[in-house]
């Protein structure tokens, strides 16, 4: 299990993350030919906000998020966003190594390694915080890709949409609305074939869950 430490060099690096980690995750979302995704994923949330409220609203049990919310999140920086997934939480999601990664335009994501971080198919999450529409649309995917279309939902509360990924990874992305204009990211991915459709999505919903429990704990 990795240490609840993110600390940082003053260079900016993270201390003792894993080299070929922050090059694979620097390539796989960096291509901007795969924006379209993204853009996908955003429309989706603001679909999924109009949808997830008027559901809550009709069942009277559940409230969703809409505009003008107060943060749930609010203030994640490179040095801080790994804490966004406690020790107990890694220890459950069986994550071995956590690395933070810088972003632009405010951003920042940690890089949650389920398998050694060497391993030629590497599975695990990544957990990410964007202040702004603007900086969602940057996370884009490198890989040849082959997307569902975005499902709107709600987690705890708040409006989402969830997308699945084929390629020679499989991917579930999550994106929840967390108020001002604010998002919190999550994605699980791993090898094709090596869990279910339903395994994906469980997994990323269970984790963004677990996330946003904590915060308003």
């Amino acid at each position: 299990m990795a240490s609840e430490d993110t600390s940082t060099h003053d260079s900016g690096s993270a201390v003792d993350s894993p080299r070929e980690a922050a090059a694979a995750l620097t390539k796989r979302r960096r291509n901007p030919a795969k924006s379209l995704l993204v853009l996908t994923a955003v429309l989706s949330l603001a679909v999924g906000s109009g949808l997830g409220y008027a559901i809550a609203h009709s069942s009277g049990s559940t409230r969703a998020s809409v505009p003008g919310d107060a943060p749930i999140i609010a203030g994640v920086s490179k040095k801080t966003v790994c804490k966004l997934v406690s020790g107990a939480m890694r220890q459950q999601f069986s994550i071995r190594e956590a690395s933070p990664m810088a972003e632009e335009k405010g951003g920042a994501s940690c890089y949650l390694l389920m398998t050694q971080d060497d391993a030629a198919e590497p599975a695990g999450f990544v957990v990410a915080f964007y202040p702004t529409a603007e900086s969602l649309q940057q996370t884009v995917d490198g890989t040849d890709v082959i997307p569902e279309k975005a499902e709107p939902l709600l987690i705890q509360g708040r409006a989402a949409a969830r997308q699945v990924l084929y390629g020679d990874a499989w991917k579930a992305q999550l994106t929840v609305d967390v108020g001002n204009k604010a998002t919190l990211y999550v994605e699980r991915f791993g090898p094709k074939d090596s869990l279910s459709d339903r395994e994906l999505r469980r997994s990323v919903d269970d984790l963004a869950t677990a996330v946003l429990k904590r915060q308003k704990a």
